[in-house]
């Protein structure tokens, strides 16, 4: 029981960067365990010091809570630099992990550890490099392709019906617009992703577009995926969901935040009973997203690129895998990071 007490009570004491690693945050303890997180550039790291890292040091790392609400008070009040609470809440719950011996999915409340990936596509000129990386995406297990298709909506529609007719019925396909597009041709879009089976319509407007995404909604069978993109974490996104603009939310680390904002904004859409899909393979090479995922139970979805090692070697010698088109969430305490030191050193 004693070690257990002594484990729970800690201290920060110390923040390293290893730029040259990947971005590699390391907050230190006065005990064994530490908190790390990659993609930490210079431009974080100088406004982690400048305006977090008072707040950090002394503090107690298990009060992520407590750090989440300063990290958005700073984050107003000193204009942090994109990405940086997110990265800090990232390292704490990595270190909270490793204090209880639990994977973070496991200490946010554990649902599953294997989790269903779709292929994300390119943007391409040509309408059969749509069609092949789809068929490709389905000969290599993914359980849908996600295009991300600037043709237009015109281009779209050809795109859209040349997709379903290469891999049938059975397949998911959903179609990213990354915000380029009018209400009118949304609508017109729409109607044809209505009419070819597509799973969701993602970022058809501007996310700031309530109005416009409502109409959609209301207009259209097929959801509408929105909030990527959408500043305000958890207050934003309940903006758009009361007002029934979106079917999906999306979220992802670093640009909506940190694991806290991605687990609160997935809870608050499962209290409208509305999926929350994260986006891409996410922060330190997919290990943060794979970790939130297998915590929710209206996540349908990893979002990959291909098959194979998800990357981060050689500073991580256990990288994730997309494998039969599935991944599994790591099982070491934290993110599940095994990290080659000697390599994060050397570099830098």
């Amino acid at each position: 029981m004693q070690a257990i007490r002594r484990r729970i009570q800690l201290k920060i004491t110390d923040l390293e960067y290893y730029p040259a690693a990947a971005g590699l945050l390391r907050i230190v303890t006065d005990d064994e365990p530490d908190g790390v997180c990659f993609g930490v550039g210079r431009d974080a790291a100088n406004a982690i010091d400048a305006h977090f890292r008072a707040t950090l040091i002394g503090a107690d790392p298990l009060n992520r809570e407590r750090l989440w609400q300063e990290g958005m008070r700073l984050d107003r009040y000193k204009y942090l630099a994109h990405g940086v609470r997110g990265l800090v809440d990232v390292a704490l719950w990595d270190l909270a992990g490793k204090a209880a011996g639990l994977p973070v999915y496991r200490l946010a409340g554990g649902y599953r550890d294997r989790l269903p990936c779709y292929m994300s596509g390119h943007h391409h000129d040509d309408l059969q490099a749509y069609v092949d990386e789809a068929l490709r995406a389905r000969a290599e297990g993914f359980a849908g392709y996600k295009d991300h298709c600037h043709l237009g909506a015109d281009g779209m529609a050809q795109v859209a019906r040349a997709c379903r007719a290469a891999v049938g019925d059975d397949f998911h396909l959903m179609h990213d617009a990354v915000a380029q597009y009018i209400l009118i041709d949304a609508l017109r879009l729409g109607r044809v992703l209505d009419e070819t089976k597509y799973y969701w319509f993602e970022e058809p407007l501007k996310d700031c577009d309530i109005a416009g995404l409502k109409q959609l909604c209301d207009a259209l069978d097929l959801p509408i995926a929105a909030t990527e993109y959408l500043p305000g974490t958890i207050h934003a996104t309940a903006q758009v969901l009361a007002q029934g603009a979106a079917d999906i939310v999306r979220a992802s680390v670093p640009w909506r935040g940190g694991i806290t904002d991605m687990l609160k904004i997935a809870r608050l859409a499962e209290s409208f009973d509305v999926a929350c899909e994260i986006t891409s393979v996410g922060g330190s090479f997919g290990f943060v997203h794979a970790q939130v995922i297998g915590a929710l139970r209206n996540c349908t979805f990893f979002e990959g690129w291909k098959t194979g090692s998800l990357g981060g070697e050689p500073y991580i010698t256990n990288p994730i895998h997309i494998v039969d088109g599935h991944v599994r969430v790591p099982q070491g305490p934290g993110l599940g990071l095994d990290l080659d030191w000697d390599a994060i050193r050397k570099a830098a």
